[in-house]
């Protein structure tokens, strides 16, 4: 299996006030020039602020999220405002849209959009539980529970940008490739087209994932793919190491040795290892893999998606 970038932008959700509208309490905006300048060249941005949404109107009064018979989203002020019900029936409604969907950038510290930054307060509203996530990111991620969420402000770090975007590419790729035909071969064509990729986010996980994919017949079609599709999800949440992508290069190394001479096996060798000490980049290492991968004729290391264009590569995690 082939795994190829669109062409065309993917869609992704984003909180409007992201995008510069002045939609917030207050009747200000949070926007974010990495959303709109750099992440909008491959996205195509479809914008919600779930407050608006239900009538709240703007400005409005604050809401925060307090915890007593369940987390409830009542007036910060005047605790008689209660939209609890109507942000989760209002993340409810949308769902055949975020079906469309391949990934959510929303508001931190948002009592219905952060997804881990939100302030938890006790009942009486005075002292803060734990932070997590708001209403309605919690309801998406509810109904949607492998759809990669990412907060606006956390997309300022090259790393975890990179890591989203990872993240969005993969969910997508599964739903061209893998969601209209979900047969155990199918499933199993994914995983190994992103095998060495898997590798260089955590390889113990990626171990376990090789031997529950190696059982296809122990559940459902669509329960394997189901939980195939989540433990990928899963592992790409880690953030690649350079250990562990050393470790995923020389396992691609490893393909095109017996098509190298002598000089082009220590000269990729010495490449990866100046790659593992910090002193080359990753998109050194992977042009020169590219370079030699017409050599080998075996299928598997021609699809590893990890030798396709990062999205460092691609442009898409450096901002200025």
């Amino acid at each position: 299996m082939y795994i190829q970038l669109l062409p065309q932008k993917i869609p992704v959700g984003i909180s409007r006030c992201a995008v510069g509208e002045p939609v917030r309490y207050n009747g200000s905006h949070k926007h974010s020039k990495v959303c709109t300048q750099l992440l909008s060249n491959c996205f195509d941005l479809y914008t919600y602020c779930p407050e608006v949404a239900i009538g709240m109107g703007v400005p409005r009064p604050p809401i925060h999220l307090i915890v007593s018979d369940r987390l409830r989203a009542v007036g910060r002020e005047d605790p008689a405002i209660d939209v609890t019900e109507a942000l989760e029936d209002y993340a409810d409604q949308i769902v055949p849209e975020v079906e469309k969907l391949r990934g959510f950038i929303l508001m931190q510290k948002s009592p219905s959009c952060g997804v881990r930054t939100t302030p938890h307060y006790k009942a009486d509203g005075k002292g803060v539980l734990a932070h997590d996530s708001g209403l309605f990111a919690a309801r998406l991620h509810h109904h949607f529970p492998h759809l990669p969420l990412e907060e606006v402000g956390r997309l300022n770090a090259s790393d975890i940008r990179e890591n989203f975007l990872t993240r969005v590419f993969a969910y997508d790729a599964w739903h061209r490739y893998v969601s209209p035909d979900p047969r155990p071969a199918r499933v199993i064509g994914f995983y190994t087209a992103y095998k060495y990729l898997l590798l260089a986010h955590c390889q113990p996980l990626t171990r376990a994932l090789g031997q529950f994919v190696s059982n296809t017949r122990a559940l459902e079609p669509e329960q394997f793919a189901y939980q195939v599709l989540g433990k990928i999800m899963e592992i790409l949440g880690h953030q690649a190491s350079r250990k562990d992508r050393t470790n995923a290069l020389m396992h691609s190394q490893g393909h095109l040795k017996g098509y190298l001479n002598k000089e082009e096996r220590a000269e990729l060798a010495r490449l990866i290892d100046e790659y593992r000490q910090g002193h080359k980049p990753l998109s050194a290492v992977l042009t020169m893999l590219r370079h030699y991968l017409p050599r080998s004729p075996h299928h598997f290391i021609h699809s590893q998606v990890l030798l396709a264009a990062e999205p460092a590569e691609l442009g898409l995690c450096e901002f200025r």
